[in-house]
């Protein structure tokens, strides 16, 4: 039955900024493509987009072209594609017998399935499959319920569980292009003489369409069933139809230009990135990308399109200093305001419209329909910046030094109305740029070198940039009350606290000069700069700022998506305006950008894949291991991406668990990661992109696995160590043995002989050591006894003499002579009892075998010996040694040295005390004599000192000074020990001895 239905036909209007604005990308062999010819488009499940040539298969991701075309086939030339992308299978015929299917995102030379053929023969008549408007001269559609074969003059039907067939039309189908498309299970037929579009279910005809434009003999339909999408080119304007539920719907979609109906094959729609993808015989591959931003201008397009400052004229316009009003369609009119400086543009509080010539202001009259002004002279001032706030004009200006090309700054405030009614001004050393006011009534002053604050109550100016130079573009307050920064050259700022915080700048450094800022009602910014429009949410600037570790990337905005250039301007007093109708307006240097915020889409790439690598020059594909050599010397793998948008956009981080913890390494926009020298072993390497405008990651790890050479492994180590210590074992056994035979037949003969040779030379050492020494003593002795006891005894011989010469003596000279007698024999009974106990310590020492004694002991035993004469002498000796200290030293040595420095002590002391005391520290004891009596003269000490410094090579003076101390020193020599002799400040003096303790061993 058939129905006249009112098609939804051409919805001029929808989609219509598609009808002017996109831009275009051609793509050749002169830029990725192996041959000119594209015949079919088709993406997978995965989002890559592929295409079909006569010289191989090719796999697009956005930003480069993967050929393949060496399949094992007589001919690399490929024509449709068919099957189906959500299920991973999609195939084009290559060879007969050979069909190439593309799965897992690569293709593969595989049989024909018998199930699903690509070609049916009927009597004599080969049909080819048909899945899209590429066609031969006999071709078929498989259908749920049945099949069509559709030749030069019939349509024929054929259900799948009958064998009968259904003659659907008896006349030519088409003669110069094809008259049937599908959409979905639905076939349909052109009839160009009714002008109509006629389905047909079942093999027949079920419902009428009016759609003159697919009717037209001049309209190309383009259809693909494995897209489900459908297109009609008429007079270079691309229209899409959809069918669903009965209803026939199609639209305007683009006016193309430049494209040649006759040569394009195949379309693709990429809805998400609203990309068209259009192949073409001899031309490649164009895309086609309808954009999100529209450049208005003048249609002339001999006339300039650089704009600076603009102003809303209305919900959806903005005007020019020039009076020129556009919205997103071009120039709407003029106001004709003539010639004016393009950077600044006002409003004073009735909305009259104020411009700039020079030191001149022009009021342009809004109840006069702006067609009356009034000029307001400014004297020597330039106006930078106005504004009207508080029942107040703020009129911020510039004024050239004399003689300079510098130029000062003015903030001039009027109570109502410019130059006329002055309140307040405020003076700057540099040129000023803009004035905002904030909540709190504070003013906000920029300049080309720093940003100022005038407090709401007049007072001190407060520079808030430091010693910092800063040239401030503009100053922008968020919804939440924040206030931003934008500089030339400086990046922008958060002003916190009447603190300045920079901000990170996005990798290539656009953004260090940025010209302004817009807000959009979902809290992101839009900044623009002078290559591109950056944007970002004002959250995650805000979490910057709380912690400065905090990554931050931007989204950006470039010309493919629909500027005239990159290019934004800035330095005016207002550098972008927002519209009721919620549209933003920014200047540039070819035009006006409009868009609506809302609408413009960030896009994210959402898939990674790590499964190419090039490893010297060749490609290897793998899942999730790759296998490197260590003598590879480059090794490349490949990030692919699918993704359609601006590849700066991006943003891919890789780490290789043997690089610094936590750090990540970007990779560049060829989308490589160029593998250094890598140690043997196992390697994991990270990846992880960028997917949201909320800084977050998807993550992708693959294991790196780098064999060891034989001679790296454990085995290997293990083996030769083995082998090695086999062969030391080896030598040492076989030299051993050799030894050992040479040895026995040695060793009989010398073992006795060496021993007592051993033993001789041993004892003959220590023995000539000893000799030596006593002898040395001996001789320093004997020449020191031989010179001293030679006075006394002439003394006695003379004496005696004398006595004898006398015939008669008197009493006084025999008692003088016998007591002369009696003192130098003494002294030599002195002399020499000293030098018996010196010989026969001396000789008790070669054998004295040390052991470990109590020192308090040993000095109680002399202290009791001396006890008696001391108490006649009235003096007292005190021992306090302690009981615990324990000492090893020569006992026979110690107690002479200690009973000479008692007996010392006792005799010059009267009336006094003698302590003895002592201590131990690390290997010494220290033993201190220490009396109150009359005390070493300083000459003694000086010789003492000095002969126990050279006592090997001193004289000893013992006529002089005496044994004693002498036979001390001696002996003190004997046991590696010292003696410090000092006075004592009081009177009396003090011996120390340092001894030296043995080992215990």
């Amino acid at each position: 039955m058939y129905r006249n239905i009112l098609v939804v036909g051409f919805l001029l209007a929808f989609l219509s900024i598609y009808s002017q604005q996109y831009t275009t990308q051609l793509f050749n062999t002169d830029n990725g493509l192996p041959q000119n010819s594209v015949k079919d488009i088709i993406k997978d499940k995965y989002g890559f987009i592929w295409l079909t040539t006569e010289n191989g298969i090719v796999r697009y991701d956005g930003l480069n072209f993967l050929v393949y075309k060496n399949f094992p086939l007589n001919s690399q030339r490929f024509t449709y594609f068919y099957g189906n992308p959500e299920k991973d299978s999609i195939f084009t015929d290559g060879d007969y017998g050979k069909t190439v299917l593309i799965h897992q995102k690569a293709p593969k030379v595989i049989n024909n399935i018998k199930k699903s053929p690509s070609l049916i023969a009927r009597g004599y008549i080969n049909y080819s499959l048909s899945i899209s408007n590429y066609t031969y001269s006999y071709f078929f559609m498989n259908f749920k319920k049945g099949r069509y074969f559709i030749a030069e003059n019939s349509i024929i039907y054929e259900g799948r569980h009958s064998n009968s067939q259904i003659q659907v039309i008896e006349k030519p189908v088409y003669k110069n292009s094809p008259n049937t498309f599908v959409i979905g299970e639905t076939l349909f037929y052109i009839d160009h003489n009714a002008k109509k579009v006629r389905t047909i279910e079942e093999g027949r005809f079920t419902a009428d369409y009016d759609v003159p434009v697919i009717a037209d003999v001049r309209s190309k339909v383009f259809w693909n069933r494995m897209s489900g999408q459908g297109f009609v080119l008429n007079n270079n304007t691309l229209y899409r139809y959809t069918y669903s539920n009965g209803a026939f719907k199609i639209s305007k979609l683009v006016q193309l230009e430049n494209v040649i109906q006759s040569t394009l094959m195949s379309i693709y729609y990429d809805e998400k990135y609203k990309k068209l993808y259009l192949g073409s015989s001899t031309d490649g591959l164009k895309i086609v990308s309808l954009t999100d931003f529209i450049s208005s201008k003048k249609k002339n397009p001999k006339s300039l399109a650089v704009f600076y400052a603009i102003q809303p004229f209305s919900d959806s316009c903005v005007i020019t200093p020039e009076g020129e009003i556009y919205n997103r369609n071009g120039l709407v009119k003029s106001k004709n305001f003539g010639k004016n400086i393009s950077y600044f543009l006002g409003f004073d509080k009735y909305r009259n419209i104020i411009t700039r010539k020079e030191q001149t202001l022009l009021v342009y009259d809004k109840q006069r329909d702006f067609l009356d002004f009034q000029r307001i002279s400014t004297g020597e001032e330039t106006v930078k910046d106005f504004l009207f706030a508080n029942g107040k004009y703020y009129v911020l200006s510039s004024k050239q030094k004399k003689g300079s090309t510098e130029f000062t700054g003015v903030l001039s405030i009027y109570e109502d109305w410019p130059y006329k009614s002055l309140k307040k001004k405020y003076f700057f050393a540099s040129e000023p740029t803009r004035i905002m006011l904030t909540d709190g009534g504070n003013i906000l002053v920029g300049t080309i070198k720093g940003l100022f604050k005038l407090p709401a109550v007049p007072g001190k100016i407060y520079k808030l940039n430091g010693h910092n130079e800063l040239s401030i573009r503009d100053v922008i307050r968020s919804k939440d009350g924040n206030i931003w920064i934008t500089t030339l050259g400086k990046g922008f700022y958060l002003l916190k606290n009447n603190s300045l915080i920079k901000l990170p700048v996005d990798s290539e450094g656009n953004l260090l000069s940025s010209h302004t800022i817009l807000e959009d009602r979902n809290g992101y910014f839009w900044i623009s700069t002078n290559n591109g429009l950056y944007k970002i949410k004002e959250n995650m600037l805000l979490k910057y700022v709380q912690n400065r570790n905090f990554k931050i990337h931007y989204y950006k905005y470039s010309k493919e998506t629909g500027f005239s250039t990159n290019e934004f301007n800035g330095g005016a007093n207002i550098n972008g305006n927002k519209l009721k109708n919620e549209e933003f307006v920014l200047p540039s240097l070819d035009g006006l950008v409009f868009f609506n915020p809302l609408k413009v889409k960030s896009y994210y790439p959402t898939d990674i894949y790590l499964e190419r690598a090039r490893i010297d020059g060749k490609e290897s594909f793998f899942a999730n291991t790759l296998t490197l050599s260590q003598e590879n010397t480059r090794a490349e793998i490949f990030i692919d991406v699918p993704y359609y948008a601006n590849p700066d956009n991006v943003i891919i981080q890789t780490h290789l668990d043997n690089e610094k913890k936590n750090e990540w390494i970007s990779v560049g926009k060829d989308r490589k990661i160029l593998l250094g020298s890598l140690g043997n072993g196992t390697h994991i390497l990270t990846v992880r992109m960028l997917v949201s405008d909320q800084q977050k990651y998807i993550f992708k790890k693959i294991k790196i696995t780098v064999p060891p050479f034989f001679y790296q492994t454990l085995w290997f180590k293990l083996l030769t160590c083995f082998l090695l210590l086999c062969l030391f074992y080896l030598s040492i056994k076989w030299r051993t043995s050799f030894l050992r035979k040479k040895n026995y037949e040695l060793e009989a003969v010398i073992q006795l002989r060496t021993k007592i040779l051993s033993e001789t030379v041993n004892n003959l050492e220590v023995t000539q050591i000893k000799l030596g020494k006593e002898i040395e003593q001996q001789k320093k002795l004997i020449g020191t006894i031989t010179h001293d006891i030679t006075t006394p005894l002439k003394f006695i011989a003379l004496t005696s003499k004398e006595v004898l010469n006398y015939q008669e003596m008197s009493v006084s000279n025999t008692e003088r002579i016998l007591n002369s007698i009696y003192k130098s024999s003494n002294q030599l009974y002195n002399f020499t009892k000293t030098l018996k106990e010196y010989a026969d310590i001396y000789n008790e020492y070669r054998t004295d075998e040390t052991e470990l004694y109590s020192l308090y002991s040993l000095v109680e035993e002399k202290k009791i010996l001396f006890e008696e004469i001391a108490n006649n002498h009235n003096t007292t000796i005190v021992n306090l040694v302690s009981k615990q200290l324990m000492i090893r030293t020569s006992k026979n040595i110690l107690a002479v040295i200690i009973h000479n420095l008692i007996d010392n002590s006792v005799k010059f002391t009267r009336n006094g005390i003698i302590t003895i005391n002592g201590s131990d520290k690390d290997t010494l004891i220290i033993l201190e004599i220490t009396d109150t009596g009359i005390g070493m003269d300083d000459q003694k000490i000086e010789y003492y000192t000095k002969l126990q410094e050279n006592i090997e090579n001193e004289k000893l003076l013992l006529q002089k000074y005496g044994m004693g101390l002498h036979l001390v020193l001696q002996l003190l020599q004997m046991i590696e020990s010292k003696i410090i002799i000092k006075r004592n400040e009081a009177k009396g003096t003090s011996f120390q001895l340092i001894l030296k303790n043995r080992n215990n061993d």
